[in-house]
C-alpha cells in the first residue's frame, strides 16, 4: 500500500541566546541526510525562515501542535538544532 505524504511548512525563529548559531541551525535542517522529513529553505533573514517540506501520514501529522512537537523532538534529537518552530499542515 502507497504511503501518503503531508505537506507542510514551517516558520523557524531563532532563539535569543543562540543568534550566532541560526544560519548554521538553518543548514543542518535543510541538508539531504534528514531521510524523516526533508526541508527546503524557501526564504529567510537573519533571525526567521521559512521552510517547506513533506512528511509521511501518521499519528505526529494529526495537528499542526503534533507535527511541530515530532519536528522539534526530531531536530533536537539528531543535531541538538536551537530553533523555536511552528508548523502549518497543509489541508
Amino acid at each position: 500500500m502507497p504511503t501518503s505524504f503531508i505537506p507542510f511548512t514551517m516558520c523557524a525563529t531563532v532563539r535569543e541566546d543562540h543568534k550566532s548559531t541560526f544560519r548554521t541551525d538553518l543548514e543542518r535542517v535543510a541538508s539531504g541526510r534528514r531521510g524523516w522529513a526533508p526541508l527546503d529553505v524557501v526564504k529567510s533573514t537573519d533571525t526567521q525562515a521559512l521552510l517547506q517540506g513533506a512528511i509521511a501520514q501518521s499519528v505526529h501529522t494529526a495537528t499542526d501542535a503534533s507535527l511541530a512537537r515530532y519536528l522539534h523532538d526530531r531536530l533536537v534529537a539528531d543535531n541538538d538544532i536551537h530553533l523555536d518552530i511552528t508548523v502549518n499542515i497543509a489541508r
